[in-house]
């Protein structure tokens, strides 16, 4: 597999994605409003980002940018 290097406000807005997504799965029923128009305002960062606009880029890229910002997270995280 091609590794590919991305930008780093690439990389930081999928970390931020992740943490969202994990921050809703730990609430409650209920309230979650704000938390969801985060998630929304990161997703949107995400998928307009100017990466994205050369055709060579493909959901394999989407995946390796994933399994690279769960990596970070975790190495942040301990």
């Amino acid at each position: 597999m091609v590794r590919t290097e991305f930008p780093d406000d690439l990389l930081l807005t999928q970390i931020r994605v992740i943490r969202a997504y994990a921050t809703l799965a730990r609430q409650p029923r209920g309230g979650t409003a704000p938390l969801r128009r985060a998630l929304i305002h990161e997703l949107r960062l995400l998928y307009a980002h100017p990466y994205w606009t050369d055709a060579a880029h493909s959901y394999a890229d989407l995946v390796e940018l994933r399994r690279l910002a769960r990596a970070r997270a975790w190495v942040e995280a301990a």
